[in-house]
């Protein structure tokens, strides 16, 4: 069985499945849409498949199994809903929202419609996250820590340097780590962050989010925890430590730390884990079973909480319940 695959965004991040999709033997690749036509003309070209730059038209027009949503966070304007209308199972990139209440309704429809959905938290996918996981469910875990560190993407004047297109550093890429925390750890409870700003802004045209901030987390286990992020950096780091009685946990890039003291065990991934990601997706959608996909939307959401919600603890300054 072939799986007819669209695409709405044919930018940056969805070239990036596009590669992936090609090594899965039962892809078929039928429409391409963005609102800039000549980067679905490109990938038209490369791919085979029909172009447009409407996603409603492409949708009304063309029968496929599934389609992968990859937008910037500000472009989120019924692409979902229609999906769910149609029983189109669908892949969306994270963020999948800037506003909660409309994604919290948004993954009410998909739960009743039982669709199968995938979000692009690709980091869940490697093997060595996963055995942290189960690492982790035998150890008595008291802390964790997330740090993400960049330099501030983009060209100058980019969506991502601006609040109402991007929501920030922590909700557009940092993302990633706070998903991670909660993969590895569970739900939060409860947040109170900080942020610091005033040195981007001046050296960056149209930039007006923040250049640093903190989150302080409590998770609902008892487990508590922090996330530090910057885009004051010339490089790029993320990581996750996890302390626990006589153990620490550190997962960076591909690799997993497993440090008791007296013995120490690295172990390094040799996984393409979006290939995983969109392998599992496939096979979601094939066999309707949505237990092999690692990050649906209903999960998504409650990452995109955290992250919501930490930032509405910036402005008000107290303490935000998840």
């Amino acid at each position: 069985m072939k799986v007819k695959i669209s695409f709405i965004g044919c930018g940056g991040i969805a070239g990036a499945h596009m590669s992936a999709l090609s090594k899965i033997e039962d892809v078929e690749f039928v429409a391409f849409c963005d609102v800039v036509e000549e980067k679905a003309k490109q990938k038209a070209q490369i791919y085979g498949g029909k172009v447009f730059t409407d996603y409603k038209k492409m949708l009304d027009e063309e029968k496929v199994d599934a389609c992968y949503i990859c937008i910037p966070p500000f472009a989120h304007d019924g692409q979902e809903e229609l999906c769910i209308e149609k029983g189109i199972p669908f892949f969306v990139e994270k963020p999948v929202h800037l506003v909660l209440e409309k994604c919290k309704e948004i993954a009410k429809k998909v739960e009743k419609k039982n669709l199968i959905t995938g979000v692009g938290y690709v980091l869940r996918n490697y093997d060595v996250v996963n055995k942290a996981k189960e690492v982790i469910k035998n150890e008595k875990i008291g802390l964790v820590r997330g740090k993400y560190f960049g330099q501030v993407p983009g060209a100058e004047g980019s969506w991502l340097h601006k609040k109402e297109l991007s929501g920030g550093q922590l909700i557009e890429q940092a993302t990633h780590t706070v998903d991670m925390m909660r993969y590895l750890i569970g739900d939060v409870e409860e947040v109170f962050a900080y942020k610091f700003e005033g040195i981007n802004n001046k050296i960056y045209k149209d930039y007006n989010v923040e250049d640093a901030s903190i989150v302080a987390m409590k998770f609902k286990n008892g487990v508590i925890g922090n996330l530090s992020c910057t885009w004051l950096w010339s490089g790029w780091y993320s990581g996750v430590e996890i302390v626990g009685k006589g153990v620490m946990l550190t997962y960076e890039g591909n690799s997993l730390t497993i440090d008791k003291g007296n013995k120490k065990e690295i172990y390094i991934s040799q996984e393409d884990p979006m290939l995983v990601e969109d392998k599992n997706f496939i096979e979601g959608v094939k066999t309707g079973n949505s237990k092999i996909i690692k990050s649906n939307y209903q999960d998504a959401v409650k990452t995109l909480e955290v992250t919501l919600k930490s930032h509405e603890s910036i402005e008000k300054g107290v303490p935000v319940k998840i």
